[in-house]
């Protein structure tokens, strides 16, 4: 991943793989820099424990993760934490102008998917950009759907459930912009952990 980052001379969100650290593994998604930097790395806070094995084998993460960048402040998670408002809000709070999602989300929760997308920008006034496994794979069938959320919940890029590459152009100035026009972020009653 870093190879490729740095050939492409571009930002690359990468993720998840197992990390072993330890006698622990981790859940972890990957953040390069065009250089081929590692610049991040996210050990999912949040683990499946529904008809999954993941909370019995791996360690969840404690450190919620947002990366500064030239291009803006992107903060990062992996599929299961889009339930968590908590921490989407806690990475808003240290910056993030988007929010970058690495998933493999199953059928047949696909209207969950979709509205947890919408939700997390919406509520946080922020840029989503979502990555979801399609097909299936050891007897789990994922629902696809990636997509691109702007800060009013609108889904600027979106694709269906077949491998596909979603494009889209998002200028990160627009996130102030909004919270400027809608200000509900300054209504916020309670505090909020940076």
């Amino acid at each position: 991943m870093s190879r490729w980052a740095k050939e492409l001379g571009a930002y690359l969100f990468a993720g998840s793989l197992v990390e072993r650290e330890g006698g622990n593994c981790h859940n972890t998604a990957l953040f390069f820099g065009p250089n081929g930097e590692r610049l991040a790395a996210y050990r999912k806070i949040h683990l499946y424990g529904y008809s999954s094995q993941e909370s019995q084998i791996l360690t969840p993460g404690r450190d919620p993760v947002v990366v500064e960048t030239p291009l803006g402040r992107f903060g990062i998670t992996t599929c299961y934490d889009l339930r968590f408002p908590e921490l989407y809000r806690m990475l808003m709070a240290r910056g993030a102008q988007m929010f970058l999602v690495t998933s493999a989300w199953p059928f047949p929760r696909l209207e969950h998917w979709i509205m947890f997308n919408r939700t997390r920008a919406i509520e946080n006034v922020a840029f989503l950009a979502s990555s979801n496994c399609v097909g299936k794979n050891a007897g789990a069938h994922f629902c696809g759907h990636s997509m691109v959320v702007d800060p009013w919940g609108v889904v600027i890029a979106g694709a269906g459930d077949e491998e596909c590459v979603v494009r889209a152009e998002v200028h990160l100035n627009k996130v102030d912009e909004v919270r400027k026009v809608f200000p509900a972020l300054q209504d916020i009653a309670f505090p909020v952990a940076p």
